[in-house]
């Protein structure tokens, strides 16, 4: 293991962050994002999105996969800014298809959001999978310090832990599930379920998004290695979000003439979504009061995701059916826009900011951030109304939304008409709710408290300290 670093604060020799002369925090994912162009609003949603302001601000080492295929002996590629150094490897061809598209996108994803139906099983791709994840732990070591603290991001790299500790890693390591534990009978039909229970272990602190999770996930591991779990609800940044909305300018939902409350979904085309539910439970609100085909529309932005995975194609080809068929059924003005493009940050926060609800009925979704964008944007002076699913981690902070259950298209149809039907009064005051929620729960809180636990759980070391 590389000694450790001088003290003081800022880049040394080695082009290594410390963070006000302590610990450098380093990330290891499976994706790292490209370093933001200067001036350039930063990604909306999701990890990333969690992940990139806190680290910016105290600087340190984005570790991962670079999403190409290439020569798995060619040194990681590095970029330095000046917050994060960034760090990427290549990985073959076959251990992409077993590994990500295979063990990750169709066993691990389906299985952990409780979606049996939508899984694959090969014990091939689950060795695959270990191979990855000792790949990267090869390629990482290098890189660390003896006073690094590392912490691991999801299910892609739960083994990563072991991986670094055979090979010598002794200090500060941290693991965070960003999605849902599921029950155990989805549990134990992932392949070598015992092993990859046991690899939690390796971790001094495992986070997950709700105590839900804390606490199913501290009965599927091996006796006695449960204290060491403990839910981390992940935020945003608030305020970077409100300024992404004022920096784009204009309304993207707006159509000329068209005054229709507008219903918005946005999210990743994904089956875990339930994109095609929150469709036809309008269709049925359509059906059932007349009223609504003149004054709601629907817009939806389902982003391109896993596009070789066949689950996903399915997906795809089943959202536009539903699409098209509403819109054939009433004509114009067609009631559902659907856009299958990605758009940026700015925009994404923009179409949130003009839209006068937002549908969220994920199946199940370790937070979902999205319905905090909605509420950071939305306030009593300007109130929007959030539908969000019950089985997201979201609705155990987000008391301020109207709650489904996301398999009950039914329930969605009633809190659709609720939401559009809802006085001023009463979303202004929901909106507040909401807001206060988000502003209180930021991306930096979660960041600092999990690395302060992290810390906490190894006597004597110096604590790091975060100055925003």
């Amino acid at each position: 293991m590389a000694a450790a670093r001088a003290g003081g604060a800022g880049r040394t020799r080695g082009g290594r962050y410390t963070v006000n002369g302590r610990r450098r925090v380093v990330i290891a994912s499976n994706r790292v994002p490209p370093p933001p162009a200067e001036g350039a609003p930063w990604p909306a949603g999701g990890l990333v999105s969690a992940l990139l302001p806190p680290l910016a601000a105290v600087g340190g080492l984005w570790f991962g996969w670079s999403g190409q295929a290439g020569d798995p002996d060619t040194p990681p590629q590095r970029t330095v800014t000046p917050g994060i150094d960034y760090v990427t490897i290549d990985l073959p061809e076959q251990e992409i298809a077993d590994f990500y598209e295979g063990f990750c996108n169709r066993t691990l994803w389906p299985h952990l959001h409780g979606l049996a139906e939508q899984a694959t099983a090969l014990h091939r791709e689950y060795s695959t999978y270990r191979t990855a994840n000792r790949r990267f732990a090869l390629a990482l070591v290098p890189l660390l310090a003896a006073d690094d603290l590392i912490w691991v991001h999801d299910y892609q790299l739960i083994p990563l832990g072991q991986e670094l500790q055979r090979l010598g890693w002794r200090g500060p390591l941290g693991y965070f599930h960003h999605v849902p534990v599921p029950p155990r009978e989805h549990w134990e039909a992932i392949p070598n379920h015992e092993a990859l229970a046991t690899a939690f272990t390796a971790y001094e602190l495992v986070g997950t998004q709700t105590p839900r999770d804390r606490d199913q996930l501290r009965t599927l591991l091996p006796a006695g290695h449960g204290e060491h779990i403990s839910a981390h609800p992940v935020g945003i940044d608030p305020q970077r979000f409100r300024q992404f909305a004022a920096s784009h300018g204009a309304d993207p939902l707006a159509r000329e003439g068209d005054d229709r409350q507008i219903l918005f979904g946005v999210d990743r085309l994904d089956y875990t979504k339930g994109i095609r539910q929150r469709l036809e439970a309008f269709e049925r609100l359509l059906l059932r009061d007349a009223r609504w085909r003149h004054e709601a529309r629907f817009v939806q932005w389902a982003a391109p995701s896993r596009g070789n995975v066949p689950e996903y194609q399915a997906e795809r080809a089943a959202v536009i059916e539903v699409a098209e068929r509403i819109n054939a059924r009433f004509g114009e003005p067609h009631p559902v826009e659907l856009d299958l493009t990605s758009h940026p940050p700015d925009e994404v926060a923009a179409g949130l900011e003009a839209a006068d609800i937002c549908v969220v009925t994920s199946l199940a979704d370790g937070m979902n951030l999205v319905a905090k964008e909605f509420a950071a944007v939305h306030s009593a002076e300007h109130p929007g109304v959030l539908v969000l699913s019950d089985t997201c981690g979201a609705a155990s902070q987000l008391t301020g939304a109207l709650p489904v259950r996301a398999t009950d298209v039914g329930s969605i149809e009633e809190a659709l008409e609720r939401a559009l039907r809802m006085p001023w009064d009463e979303r202004a005051r929901r909106a507040a709710v909401l807001r206060t929620t988000v502003d209180l729960t930021t991306a930096g809180r979660w960041f600092q408290e999990f690395v302060l636990e992290l810390e906490r759980r190894r006597p004597g070391g110096a604590p790091t300290v975060f100055r925003w």
